[in-house]
């Protein structure tokens, strides 16, 4: 079965410096090069360099594939500086760019902000679409002009939603373009969250197969099993904090675990957000969720593991996969690439 991927990168490095710059660039060329359809790399400050800066660096390698920030927010972006990076990028790629859009997590949690509500975030969407097609909107009540909107290279630009609850599916169904789903990956969860966002399309009045869903994964990639699902715990704790922050009810939690998922949510430090050997991933382990998380959220262990994985995800409907790579190394994530596009990829190309 045919199965879509897009890789989302960090820098490698906290910063790029000199020639990490152009191993990063060689990095996207050769996940083009494997047939990858989307390039993204995440908006936070506060996890390291700008992805301003790592964008344009993606835009410049690539030749096909869609180049976006994945996610930002509506908290720490106003809608005038966001609409005139897409309109640069999608400039930059001849029409390739794209943006996910998310409440907002360490980028905004760490600066002493909440995450953006439904509202806000359908309001900032709707101000993007309309900065870019007529150069005139409104956000939060506050007018939004640009001057260029006549010269972009699109007048719309893609916007996929990022949920994980029942309620913020239902608003990608409605609303956006696509949604990143970060629900899970067991069947049960893939096929619960397809109808929720079909659902909210129809209730639009818009015909659910007219939006993209993906679904995020957290993931490792290594010769040796062991070693991935070490290196992948960190990743899983994050989401399993930020899947189930704003409530438990309806994401199909087992009820024996439910206690103990809201004790350790009450209890996430956000300062060792993604940290190896932080805190989250040992109270994750200390409650007895890591099993539980590693199951619904990971993808991680050898080529083979994978191949095992994404086959039985593709038959419960998750057929578009964002994975990412390699971590904080460069030379980790060219080695990942290499495994992903020679012995994975090639088995669901058609």
């Amino acid at each position: 079965m045919k199965v879509s991927f897009g890789i989302t990168f960090g820098s490698g490095p906290l910063f790029l410096h000199g020639s990490d710059a152009a191993t990063f660039m060689d990095l996207v060329r050769m996940a083009e090069g494997y047939g990858v359809d989307a390039l993204g790399t995440y908006d936070s400050a506060f996890l390291g360099g700008d992805a301003y800066v790592r964008a344009t660096l993606m835009a410049s390698a690539s030749t096909r594939a869609t180049i976006g920030l994945r996610p930002s927010n509506p908290i720490t972006r106003e809608p005038q500086v966001m609409a005139s990076f897409l309109a640069s990028i999608d400039s930059l790629t001849g029409g390739r760019a794209f943006i996910d859009i998310a409440s907002g997590d360490s980028a905004v949690f760490n600066i002493g902000y909440r995450a953006a509500s439904r509202a806000r975030i359908e309001d900032y969407v709707t101000c993007l679409r309309d900065l870019l097609a007529t150069g005139e909107a409104t956000y939060q009540g506050r007018p939004q002009r640009v001057r260029w909107a006549g010269s972009a290279v699109r007048s719309r630009i893609p916007i996929s939603i990022c949920a994980e609850g029942p309620r913020m599916l239902h608003l990608g169904g409605r609303i956006g373009d696509g949604v990143i789903a970060g629900t899970g990956l067991l069947p049960e969860v893939v096929r619960d969250t397809i109808a929720r966002i079909h659902a909210g399309a129809r209730a639009a009045g818009r015909d659910p197969a007219g939006v993209d869903i993906w679904f995020t994964t957290r993931t490792a990639l290594d010769r040796d099993r062991e070693s991935a699902l070490e290196r992948v715990k960190a990743s899983v704790s994050s989401i399993l904090n930020h899947s189930m922050r704003f409530g438990l009810d309806d994401k199909l939690v087992p009820a024996e675990l439910r206690a103990r998922i809201q004790e350790y949510v009450d209890g996430y430090e956000m300062y060792d957000h993604v940290l190896q050997g932080g805190r989250n991933p040992k109270r994750m382990e200390e409650l007895g969720l890591t099993d539980y998380a590693m199951r619904r959220f990971a993808l991680a262990g050898t080529p083979r593991d994978w191949i095992a994985r994404i086959g039985a995800l593709a038959a419960a409907g998750a057929t578009r996969l964002w994975v990412g790579l390699g971590g904080g190394d460069l030379d980790r994530q060219r080695q990942e690439l290499r495994m992903l596009g020679e012995e994975i990829m090639p088995e669901f190309a058609a």
